[in-house]
């Protein structure tokens, strides 16, 4: 037992595994809330006291009741409701977040899956009311009142990973090759048989594509949350996380031969060469990158962490 409180422990004091922490995260709240419903299942009084705290960390659209619970905007995103729900989120998190954390390092991967399941609640929310004012006979007004999980989070992650190397391939399930982009569209598509996920999934999907695409433009969405992250590890007095200040323009992929050189020492690339880099991958998938253009890559990672 000691053992495994002691890699949990060193799981989160690691810099470069933001997304294991994630998962860890969303474990811990669902094993939490299950053992804590057990204990509180043998009276109507305890009973009432577990569908509370579930309340504190399920989203709910209407208006008069999210008001007075905006905190679940965040919360719903760490809360399933059954083991293959969170298995299928985590797995697809795994896949496609390791990779994209490989990319553009943690700090980045946690401002992508927050914004997903912020967005993607806010979406929700002003879907489900708008349709609720339509009249009851037009049939589209029935979508959940509430809703908890991972998901819009996850497409989030799974699309910023597709924008970026739109034709990486998966060995899917170890049978055959895949390209990621199909992978993502193909569940985002599925996941619309029920439309109240899909509503909130499309929104994270969005959130994922458009930080890409402004990243690369020289604007960071994740900003405010690495601020709100700086501040609250320098009440600590621990070093904080420092943002680059060098804007993401594009240029030919050129790797210079002291570049080449100096990928084995303490070297650290610059942004505009990792975007260079990465408007190759865009264009001849990762498996075109030299080996020291991988390093590079795997550096600039550890700088952003």
């Amino acid at each position: 037992m000691a053992s495994i409180i002691e890699d949990i422990k060193g799981a989160f004091e690691k810099k470069d595994n933001a997304i294991t922490k994630i998962i860890l995260v969303n474990l811990f709240v669902f094993v939490g809330l299950m053992v804590l419903g057990f204990f509180l299942s043998f009276s109507d009084a305890t009973q009432s006291i577990n569908q509370f705290i579930q309340r504190q960390f399920v989203l709910n659209a209407p208006l008069k009741e999210f008001i007075f619970q905006p905190w679940t905007l965040l919360t719903y995103s760490f809360h399933h409701d059954g083991f293959f729900h969170i298995l299928f989120n985590m797995i697809t998190l795994y896949w496609f977040g390791m990779l994209l954390q490989d990319f553009i390092g943690g700090q980045k991967l946690v401002n992508i899956y927050l914004l997903g399941g912020i967005l993607g609640g806010l979406i929700y929310i002003f879907v489900h009311n708008l349709l609720a004012l339509a009249p009851e006979s037009f049939g589209i007004n029935n979508i959940s009142a509430s809703i908890g999980g991972a998901s819009a989070a996850v497409f989030a992650v799974l699309f910023a990973t597709i924008t970026l190397v739109p034709d990486y391939e998966f060995f899917f399930f170890r049978l055959f090759l895949v390209k990621i982009k199909y992978v993502a569209w193909a569940f985002l598509l599925l996941s619309f048989l029920n439309p109240s996920s899909g509503i909130s999934h499309a929104a994270g999907a969005f959130v994922g594509f458009g930080y890409i695409k402004l990243l690369r433009s020289g604007l960071d969405l994740g900003s405010p949350i690495e601020g709100i992250y700086n501040w609250w590890k320098s009440l600590g007095g621990k070093k904080t996380f420092k943002t680059p200040t060098k804007s993401y323009t594009k240029s030919p992929v050129y790797v210079s031969t002291a570049t080449k050189t100096a990928v084995s020492g303490d070297y650290f690339p610059g942004q505009s060469e990792v975007d260079a880099i990465l408007d190759k991958i865009g264009k001849s998938g990762y498996e075109s990158l030299s080996k020291e253009e991988k390093e590079i890559l795997y550096r600039a990672s550890q700088q952003k962490d």
